[in-house]
């Protein structure tokens, strides 16, 4: 294999071993040596699917939903967003993100 794509035998086992990336061009070299399509290489990682930007929008956005329709949440934002002060609200904020480090510690 080596020899038919003028690489080193060392280079291949790095390839095998993953110690090193193959580009794409050089994979399809290698699937055209080996008569099989470049798909070929990833029929394994089909079950391994990483979650898709949107599927992980999607899922933020049900936690979120989850989050506003509790009867706390609801009223904790009624408050916060009725006091009119700016100043105010920033504090209530600076407040509330002590307590959470507070309660992390």
């Amino acid at each position: 294999m080596a020899r038919r794509l003028g690489l080193t035998s060392q280079l291949i086992q790095k390839y095998e071993a993953g110690e090193t990336r193959i580009s794409a061009s050089r994979l399809y070299g290698i699937a055209t040596q080996l008569a099989v399509p470049i798909t070929w290489f990833f029929d394994e990682l089909e079950g391994k699917k990483r979650p898709s930007a949107e599927s992980r929008q999607t899922s933020e956005a049900q936690d979120w939903s989850e989050l506003v329709t509790k009867r706390e949440s609801r009223q904790l934002l009624e408050l916060y967003f009725g006091i009119n002060d700016e100043r105010l609200r920033r504090k209530v904020m600076e407040v509330a993100q002590l307590l959470k480090a507070t309660d992390a510690e």
